[in-house]
C-alpha cells in the first residue's frame, strides 16, 4: 500500500486550506496572497479568515440584507 508520510499529508491539507481561500481573496479583491496565512501553524487559518470576514466587500453591500438590517426596517414601518 502507498503511503505518503507525513509531507504527503502536509501538502494535502495545504491545498485543501489554500485554494479556497486563495479564490475568494480574489473575488473580494484582497491580494489572494493573504491565503499563506493558512499555511502558518494554529493561528494562520484565523488570521487569514478575520481578514476577511472584517473587509468590506465590494459586490455584496446593498444586496443582500442582513437579518438585523430586516429587522430595523420592519421596526421603521410601525
Amino acid at each position: 500500500m502507498l503511503e505518503i508520510g507525513f509531507f504527503g499529508w502536509a501538502v494535502v491539507a495545504g491545498i485543501l486550506f489554500v485554494l479556497p481561500i486563495w479564490r475568494i481573496c480574489e473575488r473580494v479583491g484582497l491580494n489572494p496572497a493573504i491565503s499563506l496565512f493558512a499555511l502558518i501553524p494554529v493561528a494562520g487559518l484565523p488570521i487569514a479568515l478575520g481578514m476577511l470576514a472584517f473587509k468590506s466587500w465590494p459586490s455584496g453591500e446593498g444586496r443582500v440584507r442582513g437579518p438585523f438590517k430586516e429587522f430595523e426596517r420592519l421596526q421603521g414601518e410601525r
